[in-house]
């Protein structure tokens, strides 16, 4: 797994995400949830402390709260239903996201002791879903974006991420950056995060691309339905 230990030493108790030496961390894994397990153990949370939701590659914000512990974990039915992106400020609350390429982007508010981690593609960037939690998070917690830590983590990188000529226009269109053919999400979703008022010394970008580092399970380097799986908790 990858830690993140500078936003660890800002106050989370865990910040990290899988990578392929712990195995399969989606919801359709072979072993049954076993090696999502071992990465909860790890990280010293347990599975009814994890809350997932059904991701739809779309923009919505859904707060997490104590009740919600455990959702989407052992059972898939029970994800809170399409969103991509949680909150919350419930202690001992894990949020889950899973990633193969798209950006998993973890926001921190330690005044308000408040968190967001968002699943963020082509798509949900076209959205600006990384906004809209920092838009959700003012409204829910009263966050102030000024004291926001934002880090943007392993993910397609702007050398690697190559689409159709019609996609690569659609992305230009929304003023988003394009080379050619490739898009950078990560420049793209900095922006936005900027653009919601988090100081750009307080955004992050890990760097560590998903497609040509072979770290981590990539949808587009090696589609076999794998998933890495993000996790933050206050």
């Amino acid at each position: 797994m990858m830690r993140f230990p500078e936003y660890e030493a800002l106050g989370v108790r865990v910040a990290a995400i899988s990578d392929k030496s712990d195995g399969d961390c989606g919801f359709n894994a072979r072993d049954g949830g076993a090696a999502r397990q071992r990465y909860f153990e790890q990280c010293g949370v347990s599975a009814e402390s994890v809350v997932q939701a059904h991701q739809v590659h779309g923009n919505h914000v859904a707060v997490a709260g104590p009740g919600d512990g455990g959702r989407g974990t052992k059972r898939t039915d029970t994800a809170i239903p399409d969103t991509d992106a949680l909150i919350t400020a419930t202690p001992g609350l894990a949020l889950g996201i899973r990633v193969a390429d798209c950006v998993p982007v973890y926001l921190f508010d330690p005044v308000r002791k408040a968190i967001g981690l968002v699943h963020a593609g082509r798509v949900g960037t076209m959205l600006d879903i990384a906004g809209a939690t920092v838009t959700a998070m003012v409204q829910e917690f009263g966050t102030s974006p000024e004291c926001l830590h934002a880090l943007i983590g392993p993910s397609a990188g702007p050398g690697a991420y190559e689409v159709s000529q019609e996609m690569a226009d659609e992305f230009t269109a929304a003023g988003l950056p394009v080379t050619g053919r490739f898009l950078d999400l990560w420049q793209a979703n900095f922006r936005q995060l900027a653009a919601s008022g988090i100081p750009e010394n307080q955004i992050s970008i890990v760097g560590e691309c998903t497609i040509t580092g072979g770290r981590f399970h990539t949808h587009r380097g090696h589609p076999d339905g794998q998933r890495n799986l993000g996790l933050l908790m206050l």
